[in-house]
């Protein structure tokens, strides 16, 4: 996998969850889950993943955003690597939060706790892998063989 496939392909993961967690069904109570001031559409996603609108929205952003980087074909690329990155900090920054019981609700205004910080955790990883250790990867190889770049093809 490159970070061409890893934006497709998590940003339709990202975009099917953020979409699929909007239908009520879904979507457990808030029983035994800490109060939010912003507590619209709060509840457990599937009884694992706390969520309130913030996460939704925020997953279905985040999925159009890896779509769409991924779409182009002269600038997918460095649109995905950007993308890559940007999924490994954002995702990074809101697992850290999620992990300390201070910060585990953004100050009441986004579910950051248990699972849903393990996913968090999860992408980051991957947006890590794909943002910075394999393009580390493609730019050794493009050293060492100047054909292997395209014309008009880059970073």
């Amino acid at each position: 996998m490159n970070p061409r496939k890893f934006a497709l392909c998590g940003g339709i993961i990202m975009l099917v969850m953020g979409a699929v967690s909007m239908i009520p069904a879904l979507v457990g109570s808030t029983e035994g889950l800490p109060f939010l001031n912003l507590d619209t559409s709060y509840g457990s996603f599937l009884n694992l993943f706390p969520m309130n609108i913030v996460n939704k929205v925020l997953l279905v952003l985040f999925g159009v955003a890896g779509i769409w980087a991924s779409r182009s074909t002269s600038t997918s690329l460095p649109r995905s690597i950007l993308f890559s990155r940007t999924v490994f900090f954002a995702m990074g920054i809101a697992a850290l939060l999620g992990f300390f019981p201070q910060t585990n609700t953004l100050f009441g205004y986004w579910p950051l706790f248990g699972y849903e910080a393990f996913a968090h955790l999860a992408f980051s990883v991957m947006g890590l892998y794909f943002g910075f250790a394999l393009t580390q990867k493609a730019e050794e190889k493009m050293k060492h063989n100047p054909t292997f770049r395209t014309a008009g093809q880059e970073l």
